[in-house]
């Protein structure tokens, strides 16, 4: 992320500042780990029980005891959740005005991410090209050993970086810095045609309050049958989501793992030097950093559709699933 980034072209009402960054994260550290003690000694609390009822009179001496803790660590972190929730959040860390902004006249730029992605990226490249405002589009290919590159540039894409270092992340920040130059908004999407190009126009809309604005595929009626977004990945992204919510709270989210996002380049220009995660986990690693950066992050709902040709992220793999969301709870652990 070391290429130049063009300055800031977009009008925005400066806003009153927010709370001390170390205030707000003591503050969100202490809820997602005082709601973790709480899930743990609960989820104990009730196989304890289960097990008591089970054996009876059998019940070692040692399982009522054991029982009566669990309960009281169950009362004491629920307490300190609650307490932090709704007391210290609106006492320490206050909510922040709106941010009024225009985006008439920006340059917006599309960067669509590829790897072996020869049978869709042409469709994805045109169906972008053809949405009003879009200033320039790039596809950056991760190393394809197929004809993703030509049929991108057959297509029409402005132009076609190959980045060599494999990795959805390595991928992802090379099209954010390639997608920067000369622009005020950059857009990030891969070119398997699961996104519909026409939810760029809410991605924008959204843009003009905000710094990052995030596609979710969470939402039913805009998700089409037999995609990724299955009986368990959808409900464990969106669990995922919540601890992050928790951490960041204010902010609303639902999905991990959507790659659609739209970012103001003065956004990126001090998000940058954050950005260091090149695998799968990329997605909730920008967004986290850019929370604790105190920046503007939005969630809308956006079309999720059956790729074309064969996933190369998680897709329908649950062990590769469990692998990159083990990633991912690092990543809001630490934050």
């Amino acid at each position: 992320m070391s290429r130049a980034l063009r300055s800031d072209a977009i009008v925005r009402r400066p806003v009153p500042g927010s709370a001390p960054a170390w205030r707000n994260a003591l503050v969100g550290r202490i809820s997602l780990w005082s709601f973790t003690l709480l899930a743990i000694a609960f989820t104990a609390l009730l196989a304890a029980g289960a097990t008591w009822l089970a054996l009876g009179d059998g019940a070692p001496e040692w399982l009522p005891r054991a029982i009566r803790a669990l309960f009281g660590l169950v009362f004491v972190a629920g307490g300190v959740l609650f307490v932090n929730l709704m007391v210290c959040f609106r006492f320490l860390v206050p909510d922040r005005d709106f941010v009024e902004g225009d985006l008439d006249g920006a340059r917006v730029h599309v960067a669509l991410t590829a790897f072996n992605d020869e049978e869709a990226i042409a469709e994805a490249v045109r169906e972008f090209s053809r949405v009003p405002g879009v200033h320039r589009l790039l596809v950056v290919d991760n190393d394809s050993s197929d004809g993703t590159a030509a049929a991108a540039r057959a297509a029409g894409a402005d132009e076609v970086v190959i980045e060599r270092e494999r990795g959805y992340g390595s991928c992802c920040m090379r099209a954010l810095a390639e997608g920067a130059r000369d622009a005020d908004v950059v857009v990030l999407c891969e070119g398997d045609c699961t996104f519909s190009a026409g939810d760029l126009r809410k991605l924008l809309a959204y843009l003009e309050n905000s710094d990052l604005v995030l596609g979710t595929r969470a939402t039913q009626e805009l998700r089409a049958r037999g995609t990724q977004m299955d009986w368990l990945i959808n409900p464990a992204n969106q669990f995922v989501a919540k601890l992050v919510q928790l951490r960041f709270w204010g902010t609303r989210l639902t999905d991990v793992g959507c790659t659609f996002r739209a970012i103001r380049v003065d956004a990126l220009r001090r998000l940058a030097p954050h950005l260091r995660v090149r695998g799968n986990h990329f997605s909730p690693h920008m967004f986290i950093e850019a929370l604790r950066l105190d920046m503007r992050v939005i969630e809308v709902p956006v079309t999720f559709r059956r790729r074309v040709g064969e996933s190369k992220g998680v897709g329908s793999n649950k062990l590769k699933a469990a692998r990159v969301a083990l990633r991912m709870l690092g990543l809001i652990y630490r934050a």
